[in-house]
Formats: structure tokens, C-alpha cells, sequence
């Protein structure tokens, strides 16, 4: 049972509806997730504010997103969001077996094991990265401004999973059962 009311789209005004017709824009929809964070409409608007800016010319590609939002949804040690990014990973053109290797911090090409193994330091690390894995990520051809991002889209998962630990909504979306927060969070 969630511990923050959901707030049914149906049901939504003023603030709230606007940010759920903001979630239904960028997401298509308004996931459980979204319906206990209408609670406070500001904290989704800033939400999806910062992920519309952040997703604005992106470099890096939908399937890349998704395999450092799987990554740091596993370190954060959030259930959810591993199910939801399952699902959103393969509706970006990734397989079941990649987004569960990148769940794990693993790839299956070199330039995108770079670029979890730097989001894994950036999670694990608190942003302290090392120049190995700075010259790493680079040399496999990300810019500055793509690392970045990369930070960006950790920042903006990491303030959504808080949302879903604290307020705990149900369960929208297929488990993936083979995530163990146990043995793969940070």
C-alpha cells in the first residue's frame, strides 16, 4: 500500500493537472510514480522541467539514457524504476539481455561500457571521478557536454526515485525479477 495518496489524473486541478498533462506530453502517460509526486505539483513540475531541458539536444541516445537510468535506478536500489526502465530501454531499441547487463554496470560494446562505468563512479562516488575513467569515457567518444548530461539524467532519476522510496506507490509496470537491490544497490 502506498504511503502518499495517488492522486488519479481524473481527479487532478489547477497545479497538479497541469503537471500530469506535462508527464503526459513527455511520457505519454501518468505512471503511479507521478500520481503520489501530484501531491506536491511543484516538485513534478521541476521534475519534468529538468528532464525536458536535460533531453533538449542530448548527445547521448535513447538507449544510452536508458542503460545509465537502468544503471543508477540498480544502485539506488529502486524496484520501480528497474521495471519501468526495462520497459522504456526496450521501446528505445534495447535488448532484455542489454538493459540487464546494465543493470549490473555491464555492456556489451566498449563505448557503452565506458559510459556505465562512468555513471557507476559518478552514482558510487558522490561525482568524485577518476582521470582513469575520465579518459576512459572520452576516448570512447563523449564529449564534455554528453558527461554532462550523463550527470544531468543521473540527477533527475535520482530525485525520482527518493519520491517513489519515501512514498512507496504501487507497482505499474512488469517486474523485472532479476534485480536484487541487495546485491547490485550502491
Amino acid at each position: 500500500m502506498p504511503n502518499m495518496l495517488q492522486i488519479e489524473p481524473s481527479q487532478a486541478t489547477g497545479a497538479t493537472k497541469e503537471a500530469f498533462d506535462e508527464a503526459k506530453r513527455q511520457f505519454g502517460g501518468v505512471i503511479n510514480l507521478f500520481k503520489v509526486t501530484g501531491n506536491a505539483p511543484n516538485v513534478l513540475k521541476g521534475f519534468l522541467a529538468l528532464n525536458a531541458s536535460v533531453n533538449d539536444g542530448i548527445e547521448l541516445t535513447g538507449k544510452e539514457i536508458e542503460q545509465v537510468a537502468m544503471l543508477v535506478s540498480a544502485l539506488n536500489r529502486c524496484d520501480y524504476c528497474v521495471n519501468v526502465h526495462m520497459k522504456v530501454g526496450q521501446m528505445h531499441g534495447g535488448s532484455e539481455t542489454e538493459m540487464l547487463a546494465a543493470m549490473e554496470g555491464r555492456a556489451e560494446d566498449a563505448r557503452t561500457q565506458a559510459l556505465l562505468d562512468y555513471a557507476n563512479e559518478v552514482v558510487r562516488n558522490r561525482g568524485q571521478v577518476t582521470a582513469p575513467t575520465l579518459d576512459a569515457v572520452r576516448q570512447a567518444g563523449f564529449s564534455d557536454k554528453a558527461l554532462l548530461e550523463t550527470i544531468g539524467i543521473i540527477g533527475i532519476y535520482t530525485l525520482i526515485q527518493y519520491v517513489r522510496h519515501v512514498a512507496d506507490p504501487e507497482h505499474d509496470f512488469p517486474q523485472v525479477t532479476q534485480y536484487d537491490a541487495q546485491q547490485m544497490g550502491a
